[in-house]
């Protein structure tokens, strides 16, 4: 493929799976072996186990909306930067609907073979996104702050998985 293809393979890969939520459209761009390397220590294997996760973060944030700021490509590397914004409606890491709206920015680096994403390695600003639900007056870090409010769930099990994401990338 060329780099336009790859870059418009990806930006329609976030706005369908992403902004859409038509997680069918996953195999259209991950390999079958897709594996994602990301900073939540979550394991996601396959196109499958993303949707998964995507449809998991999306039961929680239904409004998301994912702004693609940067689309580069290097030869079998594909460089996505980007923004995710939506209001917390559903239950999400065991904590019920705040209506609050939500923003984290992320990066994900994907490794092309044969025209679909093998790998890819997702580097987010979970930190700002998993307090900014839940944060009250004296949960968390900042003025008025006893402590780091409560604790999150970690490791394959944890309803946050994939980018948010990004949770990859929630």
């Amino acid at each position: 493929m060329s780099d336009d293809e790859l870059r418009a393979a990806a930006r329609r890969f976030f706005d369908e799976v992403w902004n859409k939520g038509n997680v069918g459209e996953t195999e259209a761009f991950l390999a079958p072996g897709f594996v994602s390397h990301n900073s939540l220590g979550v394991r996601i294997v396959g196109p499958r186990e993303y949707a998964g996760q995507v449809s998991d973060f999306r039961a929680a944030f239904p409004d998301l909306h994912t702004t693609l700021e940067d689309v580069l490509v290097d030869g079998e590397r594909v460089v996505v930067r980007g923004t995710d914004r939506a209001t917390h409606r559903g239950d999400y890491m065991g904590f019920p609907a705040s209506g609050r709206e939500v923003t984290t920015t992320w990066i994900e680096i994907f490794r092309m073979e044969n025209g679909k994403a093998a790998e890819g390695w997702l580097e987010s600003d979970w930190s700002t996104l998993r307090h900014q639900p839940v944060a009250e007056k004296g949960s968390g870090p900042g003025p008025g702050s006893r402590g780091f409010g409560p604790r999150l769930p970690r490791g394959p099990a944890a309803p946050w998985a994939l980018r948010p994401a990004r949770v990859a990338g929630l």
